[in-house]
């Protein structure tokens, strides 16, 4: 196709120009107004520009119409003798075959159509020409992100990355993370690893299995009580946790339930304790030495279960360590939970297992699920302690908020499941 630019003052001038160089059949291919400098650029003065062409073949067939051309004479300023001797009528027809356009100079805001005309015709193959590079492009630009976020976890596969990185966001360890998506990268179908709640219940298989629980305390000796002791660092919710528990056993289970306590620092957590007693008709004793811990222990032989408060312990406090260690060994509980809050940082939680660990533990009480950011952490403790999870509490409400620990619930609440 032959393509030439024509430029004059007026459309009238141009579109004349148009028609006496390349004829009646000239398409119409973009147009625009221009703005000229002269003298120093102190003067300006506007001309129109025309790019027009002929020699277009292929056109539509039939009763279609031909491609945009200029028909009949140019008079009267631009206008096409529209052959009955009255009114010139403006007459432009549009394309309705493929053009080609050479030009491609966007239409400023002081361009204008010929006519009324609609904008020119755009090239197809140069449309998707386009639209392909830009797909590259985000293509390469997300490969990049995608390769810079795996520095960390190279051996993570890609399609596992945002799993990974919501276990990492919930405060699963690392080391664990990274051996799950590798597990699952290797037991799972490629076109499995797109589903993404399918993925879910895999990660939370997996996290299940790092999760061992105790289930709920249970009686084991054919007489005398079942003594259980908490111990934890302050303000874990040591107190509210152990009237839960005496309120399941004996609203729920009809166990016979004695309270012992030997947090003589607080006369609040005493008080809370007594309300609690009072209202389960349970009795209570507030002790302040091992014997006296000893002797209340005998004198609740006729209960099911003792349930046993102690004070929270600062992990540092290591005298405090060593009296609360002299405690359990004249009560000789049959179970010693650690209490841990799931509000805690990890240092601290950390902190604790280590020291209380030179006292005792045999299992796990996690508090204040419904506090917590994330609860990640409660599967390393676990891993760490190498202890069963017992209890978890979800809320101030006593009896309501605590449950026995199941692997499957914890995982899913790790996953970002509400309470």
């Amino acid at each position: 196709m032959n393509l030439q630019t024509f430029r004059a003052p007026t459309m009238a001038e141009c579109l004349a120009e148009v028609k006496r160089v390349m004829g009646p059949d000239a398409v119409i291919l973009h147009t625009r107004t221009l703005t000229i400098k002269r003298f120093l650029g102190l003067k300006r003065r506007e001309i129109v520009e025309i790019t027009a062409g002929r020699g277009l073949n292929g056109g539509p067939r039939g009763n279609q119409r031909r491609p945009q051309q200029m028909r009949g004479a140019v008079n009267n300023g631009g206008y096409a003798d529209n052959g009955g001797g009255g009114t010139a009528t403006a007459v432009r027809e549009r394309p309705s075959g493929p053009v080609t356009v050479q030009a491609r100079e966007p239409m400023g805001a002081g361009s204008q159509l010929p006519y009324g005309g609609s904008p020119p015709v755009q090239d197809h193959s140069a449309m998707t020409d386009l639209v392909d590079q830009v797909k590259t492009l985000r293509d390469m630009m997300k490969d990049m992100q995608m390769r810079d976020r795996m520095k960390d976890a190279p051996d993570v596969p890609a399609e596992l990355y945002d799993e990974y990185q919501l276990l990492i966001d919930n405060q699963v360890e690392r080391e664990l993370a990274e051996e799950i998506m590798r597990t699952l990268g290797r037991t799972l179908r490629p076109d499995h690893l797109s589903q993404k709640p399918f993925v879910r219940e895999k990660i939370a298989e997996q996290l299940e299995k790092q999760l061992p629980t105790a289930g709920p305390i249970q009686r084991i000796k054919a007489t005398g009580p079942h003594v259980v002791a908490l111990i934890g660092p302050t303000g874990v919710g040591k107190t509210t946790t152990i009237a839960k528990l005496a309120a399941k056993l004996k609203l729920d289970e009809k166990r016979k339930v004695g309270l012992i306590t030997i947090d003589t620092y607080r006369i609040a957590a005493i008080d809370q304790l007594k309300k609690y007693a009072d209202i389960i008709k349970t009795p209570l004793k507030v002790v302040g030495s091992p014997e006296d811990l000893r002797d209340a222990v005998a004198s609740m032989a006729d209960c099911d279960f003792v349930l046993i408060d102690t004070a929270g312990r600062s992990p540092k406090d290591t005298l405090k360590l060593n009296e609360l260690k002299t405690f359990l060994d004249a009560a000789r509980p049959e179970e010693v939970h650690l209490v841990l809050s799931s509000t805690a940082s990890r240092e601290a939680v950390e902190l604790a297992i280590e020291r209380f660990g030179d006292v005792r533990i045999d299992k796990l009480i996690f508090t204040k699920l419904d506090e917590a950011r994330s609860i990640g952490t409660v599967i390393g403790v676990v891993r760490t302690v190498k202890k069963p999870l017992s209890y978890i509490t979800t809320g101030q409400d006593v009896p309501a908020d605590i449950e026995v620990a199941r692997g499957k619930r914890v995982a899913q609440l790790i996953l970002g499941s509400e309470l």
